[in-house]
């Protein structure tokens, strides 16, 4: 088969998609992602609408030895939903979130952002957690972890995830959760896109309606007295309260500190555990009662267009010398969009085992990671170094040297994500993904090699 001469007839009968190719007037939007520095160009994009469209599109491109890349939100900093020469399978035509409010599960296909998620769920009062930026899919985010507003009380997405439909590289549609299965289920729950196309994910859902949260900007200079008293409140921080801390650019204010927070307690809560917070003069506060679908938009969402290079590391604390080189190094910061991202982790996903899924930071209480963001071709390699030397500074402080996945650039060694799982869940998800993608079709993503040894071409493009 040769993949820029395919037609749609060769997909089959009952295939309902569409099909461009690189003649095609849609081929160069279709193929940009939301990092402008990737541009690829893959032989052919598939948009799928039903699960038996991507088993098509699978089973057509395995059949010629083609790599699949697997496009969702198409928010990957990495542009792994986008490969040279290969076939992109593209979900968007596949957002369908259907919710069971008695049982309180949502079923999403996996083409879906986490607007069209949360506008589904919280028809009916209930969300789980889920992406802070609206455009971001729910399968990337989901299988590569999830952190959100909602996880010091919910954990993280992939801990809400209960069961998932899969393509899997021999073209088979199987479902994968605790029951069915689970061998695959426990690799999905963080193992990112390395196992198959994720069509249909089942998540449990919570009773989440109003809430009180929002941001508070301080001037740069305030930032250590900030993390100063933040330091003093953590150990009182209910599972209820979740905050997030971004050394950030405002176009009228110059460099900021921004702390977000979302409490899903009563107010009056809220406003106890920021009273102290509040006593530095901050040059905007937002915090108040909103809804959930409010507190999801306190980010926006990220402009297409803009040049992203992402790197950091999970840590076990937040200590003074962390402070002081997060601020140091935003003080360099090349003046251009970016920022430095401090999630804090507390509450229920700390609680969870780690033995329970490929997710592997469970003793991480932040995630600490320089965002660079910019606009020209000409400032690469300054932008792409202040990342670098961010995430360098702070590695001594980290867990194994283990970033974020889902915020982990394409440049990434192995050596690298094999620190995200460590060295005996990182042996088994290689066994994993030899059982069910041992030629490597799925290696747009960070990807976790089945370490086959062949003299074959096929087999030495993929190891």
């Amino acid at each position: 088969m040769c993949v820029a001469m395919l037609t749609v007839e060769q997909l089959g009968a009952a295939f309902s998609g569409r099909l461009v190719r690189p003649s095609d007037p849609e081929y160069d939007r279709l193929r940009a992602t939301f990092n402008a520095a990737i541009d690829r160009r893959p032989a052919a994009i598939v948009i799928c609408r039903r699960a038996e469209d991507v088993v098509r599109a699978v089973e057509l491109a395995t059949s010629d030895g083609l790599p699949i890349a697997v496009r969702g939100g198409g928010h990957s900093v990495a542009g792994h939903g986008v490969c040279d020469g290969g076939l992109v399978i593209d979900l968007s035509g596949m957002r369908v979130v259907d919710v069971d409010p008695v049982r309180r599960i949502a079923i999403a296909q996996g083409g879906a952002t986490w607007e069209d998620f949360d506008r589904a769920t919280q028809v009916h009062g209930l969300a789980s957690t889920g992406g802070t930026d609206a455009g971001t899919g729910i399968a990337g985010l989901t299988t590569g972890g999830g952190i959100g507003f909602l996880m010091g009380k919910h954990a993280l997405a992939v801990d809400n995830l209960r069961g998932a439909e899969v393509v899997t590289a021999d073209a088979r549609l199987v479902w994968a959760s605790e029951d069915e299965n689970g061998d695959l289920f426990w690799a999905l729950r963080g193992g990112g896109g390395n196992f198959g196309v994720v069509t249909r994910f089942e998540y449990r859902l919570h009773p989440v309606a109003e809430v009180y949260g929002g941001m508070i900007t301080y001037p740069f200079a305030a930032t250590k007295e900030v993390l100063a008293r933040l330091d003093d409140l953590l150990p009182d921080v209910p599972d209820e309260f979740t905050f997030q801390l971004q050394l950030n650019w405002d176009p009228d204010k110059g460099k900021v500190l921004q702390l977000v927070a979302c409490s899903l307690g009563r107010p009056s809560d809220g406003t106890r555990l920021l009273a102290g917070l509040r006593r530095i003069p901050p040059l905007v506060d937002t915090i108040r009662p909103r809804t959930y679908l409010e507190m999801q938009a306190t980010y926006g969402k990220a402009p297409m267009g803009l040049r992203h290079y992402w790197k950091g590391r999970f840590l076990r604390s937040l200590p003074d010398e962390v402070v002081r080189l997060s601020i140091e190094s935003y003080e360099r910061r090349p003046q251009a969009p970016g920022l430095i991202l401090i999630e804090a982790i507390t509450g229920a996903p700390t609680r969870i085992p780690n033995e329970a899924m490929a997710y592997n930071q469970r003793d991480a209480r932040f995630n600490a990671s320089a965002l660079g963001m910019w606009t020209g071709a000409a400032d690469d390699a300054e932008q792409i170094a202040w990342v670098r030397d961010y995430a360098a500074a702070v590695e001594p402080y980290s867990t194994a040297g283990a970033g974020y996945v889902n915020y982990m650039a394409a440049d990434e060694p192995l050596e690298r994500v094999r620190a995200v799982y460590g060295v005996d869940k990182f042996q088994r998800l290689r066994q994993i993904k030899r059982r069910y993608d041992p030629d490597n079709f799925f290696r747009f993503n960070h990807n976790i090699p089945p370490g086959l040894t062949t003299n074959s071409p096929r087999h030495r493009q993929t190891t």
